[in-house]
């Protein structure tokens, strides 16, 4: 009896034996079985998870870009809504502001004028017409044919015909009617603010008095014969513009 229970014991532990070392070697050869899906439906499905996960990002994304967007839009129509407005009131400005500009440009050009021809600065014009036969020359010698000798000279004298008028080179008061053994007849007009002028060399029959008020070619005397101390000169009219009692060179002081 000893021995069948032995038997059955060591046949048992060799069954268990070789079951264990069966399922060892079973499990060690076995090779993985393939699996049945394929690559592009793995990457499908990799893709479906990418894209089951991003529209909560993308949605913030673009709420984000939106309000940015927004926010910039709104910047930038307040800057210039900023810009035209001051453009717009410049322009208004502009509008109303011309005409008046215009304006007192015209009346202080037109009170410029008066005060030129009125007050300050008269608008000469020469006495009559003529060829100037002897020059004005205050800062150096020239010479004079009646005497013959160079001198300076502190007028002009115009060639003209006798009896030929003589007339006022602008508005002005008759200062002085007088005669002159070297210039003849001589009348001098004042024109005011130290503006003179004086015409010599003229006849005996002027035809205005001292206090008289003349106006720019009113008449006031004719051309006479040469006195001896500029008979070489031919007849003409001596004639001188002076301010404040200096002689200044008329041809740079007349209009015409």
């Amino acid at each position: 009896m000893n021995k069948n229970y032995y038997r059955i014991l060591w046949g048992c532990l060799a069954v268990v034996v070789i079951a264990g070392g069966i399922y060892y070697f079973a499990g060690r050869d076995k090779t993985p079985v393939p699996s049945t899906t394929t690559p592009q439906q793995t990457e499908q499905a990799a893709h479906q998870v990418i894209v089951n996960q991003t529209p909560a990002l993308q949605e913030a994304v673009e709420e984000r870009e939106y309000q940015y967007d927004s926010s910039e839009q709104q910047e930038t129509e307040t800057v210039s809504a900023q810009q035209q407005q001051p453009l717009e009131s410049a322009a208004v400005v502009k509008e109303e502001v011309k005409p008046q500009t215009e304006k007192q440009q015209t009346e202080e050009q037109q009170n410029t004028q008066q005060a030129s021809i009125f007050e300050s600065e008269p608008l000469f014009v020469m006495p009559l017409a003529g060829n100037i036969v002897m020059d004005y020359s205050a800062d150096h010698a020239i010479y004079d044919a009646t005497l013959d000798q160079y001198r300076t000279n502190d007028h002009i004298s115009i060639g003209a015909k006798k009896g030929e008028s003589v007339k006022a080179s602008e508005d002005g008061t008759v200062e002085s009617v007088k005669t002159d053994d070297e210039r003849g007849i001589t009348v001098v007009l004042n024109h005011g603010n130290g503006w003179q002028t004086t015409y010599s060399q003229l006849q005996e029959d002027v035809v205005v008095k001292e206090g008289d008020k003349v106006k720019k070619g009113q008449e006031i005397g004719f051309v006479a014969e040469p006195t001896k101390y500029s008979v070489a000169l031919g007849e003409h009219v001596d004639f001188s513009i002076a301010k404040d009692g200096v002689t200044v060179d008329p041809k740079n002081t007349v209009v015409e």
